[in-house]
């Protein structure tokens, strides 16, 4: 008995055993799973890896604790072993009880094998589970690398990137400093370009006014009496443009004032065509062609008072051949566009009268539906001729069904309220002297307004013409500055060669005569003047290229002016009379000279046949032809100066 307990003990220990590894396969296979499902959700890349990595513990976890579950299995097989051991030896003392005990032992068995059995199952399913799971691991596994191969190639470029970035930033740093010294410096060119440029710009203003105020006055009083012939048309175009515009403005003004007038009219003449109607009425009700012409004075009655012109903007009775044969509408009404309005008068007087002056009611309501069918015989009829359709009219879908007495139409509308839409759906309006009269005056206002418009353009056109010319204008100005600027230019490179310049005809004229040549006439002194200044000035100066604007950038800064008026007006004095000295010593000839080379005054050159020779100023041959020694000849020293200045 106490076998049989203790197998049973081990049996539900092992049954324990079992579901607690069941249990523990279970949890771990769900927290497995749900890691999974958790790592299939999740999108960026540490969180992958931070889920391999609990997946994988998880998984160690597991096959911990399947191992502890095979281990405790083994210990209480071993157990149950021992316990087995005792039982036989105990099995000796208990033969009474032995084939209880079988009995209960096959039941056991039997037991034993389902348990088995159930638990082979189990564990089948969870090697299967666990081999996915395997499976799984070892995709895990591989997606981890790849991971990590990308994860390597990232950081490699991370590291490039940064190393790229790095030298990027070194030169940045290099060109932000070197764009500073560079700004810099130009700063300081910019500044020492900004003042050559005052002070190229003040001397040129103070040398280019002297020489150009008499070109200048000259150059204006053309000019002037040139821009005054080609802006006279320009004045005389304005002008008409300018009185054109008023006269538009002024028509425009009077339309309105004459439109305002019309329209008061036009109450007047409804009441007079009223009265007329009336008048006529007897006279008309028993002749439908008087009738007719009645309809269509009525009409040309309200063409004349539109303000239309008879003729030009609306015509009467124009024949036309169109599909029914030849067609003559009443009145053609021409619109802007090449467009047209055809208006057909038609008169309904007989039943109207009837009507008026039934005394009955039986006779008005005959009067009435005679009237009514009239009516709606002239919509039929004058849409059976098909105006629109006739070829060379830009008319609309439509034609005017002119009805000269408002009561009548007025009577027709009221007792029959489709007319007017049944009318319009067969391309017929109808209209009265009032809803007509407007029409024609709005059609009056589109001519007045084609007619501004296409003023409009012609004073567009002539502007645009005008405003062509003034252009041209503007460029021959400019073209004249340009020619002014060029013949400046050459103006100063002659004088510079005439008198100014180094090795200049003055001099060389000046030469000439001290040589003996003879002039009819004396060379002009200020010419002369300027020339002997030049002479007197260092080589240094006289080497200076001409100023001008356009090589402003490439100058040097300018020699400084003298300090003051008095400076250079001494200096001016020393200059005329040191040329006045030098004339006398060539006129006279004085042995009292200073002849360059003795280093006396009153020295006397030895070999000397002319006195003109030793009154050179040989001074300034000497300074020109490079220091040429006291024992060359005039000849020699003239000729070495005017080598240096070629």
């Amino acid at each position: 008995m106490s076998l049989l307990s203790e197998s049973s003990a081990v049996m539900w220990l092992l049954v324990g055993v079992l579901l607690m590894l069941s249990l523990a396969l279970g949890l771990g296979w769900r927290r497995t799973r749900e890691q999974l499902h958790a790592l299939q959700e999740s999108s960026e890349e540490e969180e992958e890896q931070s889920i391999q990595q609990t997946w994988q513990a998880s998984l160690d976890e597991s096959r911990e604790r399947q191992q502890q579950a095979e281990q405790r299995a083994v210990l209480i097989e071993q157990r149950a072993a021992l316990d087995g051991q005792q039982a036989e030896q105990q099995q000796h003392y208990l033969s009474q009880s032995l084939e209880e005990a079988r009995q209960a032992r096959d039941a056991l068995t039997e037991q034993l094998a389902t348990l088995r059995e159930s638990l082979q199952g189990r564990l089948d399913e969870q090697s299967r589970a666990l081999s996915e799971q395997q499976t799984l691991a070892r995709s895990l596994t591989r997606q981890q690398e790849v991971l990590e191969a990308q994860l390597l190639e990232r950081e490699e470029r991370l590291e490039t990137l940064t190393e790229r970035y790095a030298e990027l930033r070194e030169t940045h740093a290099s060109l932000v400093t070197r764009q500073r010294q560079e700004a810099s410096h130009h700063e300081q060119q910019l500044a020492l370009l900004n003042d050559s440029r005052e002070r190229l710009s003040q001397e040129f203003e103070q040398l280019a006014g002297k020489v150009f105020e008499e070109r200048q006055q000259r150059f204006t009083a053309a000019s002037g009496a040139q821009l005054e012939q080609l802006l006279k048309p320009f004045r005389e175009q304005v002008g008409d443009f300018r009185q054109r515009l008023e006269q538009l403005h002024g028509e425009e003004v009077r339309e309105r004032t004459s439109l305002k007038s019309q329209l008061d009219q036009l109450a007047g003449l409804n009441r007079q065509i009223t009265e007329e109607a009336a008048n006529l009425s007897r006279a008309l009700k028993g002749d439908s062609k008087m009738q007719g012409n009645w309809g269509e004075m009525i009409l040309e009655t309200v063409l004349e008072r539109s303000g239309l012109r008879d003729g030009i903007e609306f015509k009467r009775e124009v024949s036309f051949t169109g599909e029914g044969g030849r067609q003559r509408p009443d009145a053609i009404v021409y619109l802007p566009d090449n467009k047209h309005l055809i208006i057909d008068a038609k008169v309904s007087l007989t039943a109207y009268t009837e009507y008026v002056n039934a005394e009955e009611d039986v006779t008005r309501a005959r009067a009435l539906r005679a009237h009514l069918t009239s009516v709606r015989g002239h919509v039929t009829g004058l849409a059976r001729r098909n105006y629109p359709a006739i070829e060379g009219l830009g008319s609309p879908d439509f034609v005017f069904l002119f009805l000269p007495m408002e009561p009548a139409f007025a009577l027709a509308f009221e007792h029959d309220d489709s007319l007017f839409q049944d009318a319009f759906t067969q391309g017929v309006v109808m209209v009265t002297p009032t809803t007509l009269l407007a029409s024609l005056r709005t059609v009056a206002s589109l001519w007045s307004l084609e007619r501004q418009n296409d003023n409009a353009r012609v004073i567009g056109e002539r502007a645009g013409a005008l405003l062509d010319k003034f252009r041209g204008l503007a460029e021959s100005l400019e073209e004249l500055g340009t020619q002014l600027g060029r013949t400046r230019e050459a103006h100063d490179t002659a004088m510079k060669r005439l008198a100014s310049g180094r090795g200049n005809l003055i001099s060389r004229a000046e030469e000439l005569l001290e040589l003996g040549a003879r002039m009819k006439k004396p060379l002009p002194e200020a010419l002369v003047r300027q020339s002997r200044d030049t002479l007197h000035q260092p080589e240094q100066a006289l080497d200076q290229p001409p100023k001008s604007a356009s090589s402003a950038l490439d100058r040097q800064p300018a020699p400084e002016p003298p300090a003051s008026e008095e400076a250079a007006a001494s200096e001016e004095a020393a200059a005329s009379e040191e040329a006045a000295a030098s004339e006398d010593q060539d006129v006279a000839g004085a042995p009292g000279a200073e002849v360059p080379g003795t280093g006396a005054p009153g020295a006397e050159v030895p070999g000397a046949e002319a006195p003109d020779a030793e009154a050179l100023d040989t001074e300034t041959l000497d300074t020109e032809a490079g220091q040429a020694p006291a024992s060359l000849s005039r000849w020699e020293l003239m000729e070495r100066k005017w080598q240096g200045d070629s």
